[in-house]
């Protein structure tokens, strides 16, 4: 009969993966003007990326998300690359939208992925052994100009993988590169999009992982909603709907507003946010059964 032992387990901290990651500095992020902060509980489990609306920059989208108080979440809040002219304060674009004489440039003339390249590259920095991000723990937020941005993005990641940093360099390694590791190279924690589409029509349906949450404030039965609606269910897997507050007084492209409206993007966060591992919680110690 085989003798067991029982070997002490230390539960007196979060597994690694929960502890604060190293901030990122400003050089490692070039060339995007950004704020980051870690979570206020110490326990980096999720990363939210903010992403803001045309002719804002990253400073609103960071106080927002900072009083949002998502647990176990860091946030990292971005300008767009492109000023935008002839304005008071400072604006920025994530794309053209505007001709040279600063008329509005029909949807048809808009080009949402320029900025493409440039998010994938951070998102390969976050991802580094310096810092340590998993693109699953990477969560997305856009609204308007912002929304369009992080579907297209979810969208060419889902196309495209990103390569893990450690195998980027080394074919072999990529040969025997894990099936898990491949399938998270494409998705994403989540995306929120608030009032906006993508503005690419994939042709395919291509079910990509990430899930999606879309905030509108489109009558539900518009041929714009059930269109757009349509797109984003042709490129996503997984799309949840929440319906802003309509009516003649209501901006069609204004932020959520209101614990009511709200509660549906908070309600979705805590499906796909990742929870930070606390230990165990009852009394006297804990031991591992070993032979």
């Amino acid at each position: 009969m085989s003798t067991l032992n029982l070997r002490p387990v230390d539960t007196s901290s979060s597994s690694s993966s929960s502890k604060t990651k190293a901030i990122p500095s400003p050089s490692s992020l070039k060339p995007w003007d950004c704020s980051y902060a870690s979570s206020p509980d110490g326990k980096d489990v999720n990363l939210l990326i903010m992403l803001h609306g045309l002719g804002d920059t990253k400073t609103s989208f960071f106080n927002l998300a900072k009083q949002l108080n998502l647990p176990s979440t860091a946030v990292l809040s971005l300008s767009a690359p492109d000023p935008l002219p002839l304005m008071d304060s400072p604006s920025f674009s994530w794309y053209p939208t505007f001709t040279s004489q600063f008329d509005p440039l029909p949807l048809s003339s808009q080009n949402p992925t320029k900025p493409i390249s440039a998010l994938r590259s951070l998102l390969s920095t976050l991802t580094s052994p310096s810092i340590g991000w998993k693109l699953e723990d990477i969560h997305l937020f856009g609204w308007g100009q912002g929304g369009t941005t992080v579907l297209e993005l979810g969208l060419d990641i889902g196309r495209n993988p990103l390569a893990p940093p450690s195998v980027a360099s080394s074919s072999t390694t990529m040969a025997t590169e894990t099936k898990e590791e491949s399938i998270g190279g494409k998705r994403l924690g989540s995306i929120v999009c608030v009032c906006a589409g993508l503005l690419t029509h994939p042709t395919l349906q291509l079910r990509i992982a990430t899930p999606i949450l879309w905030f509108n404030r489109l009558p539900p039965n518009s041929a714009i909603h059930q269109k757009t609606l349509t797109i984003l269910k042709r490129a996503y897997r997984e799309v949840q709907v929440v319906q802003g507050q309509q009516g003649q007084d209501s901006n069609a492209e204004a932020m959520p507003r209101g614990t009511e409206e709200w509660w549906g993007i908070m309600k979705f966060w805590g499906q796909v946010l990742g929870r930070a591992n606390e230990g165990w919680k009852g009394q006297g110690e804990v031991f591992e059964v070993i032979r």
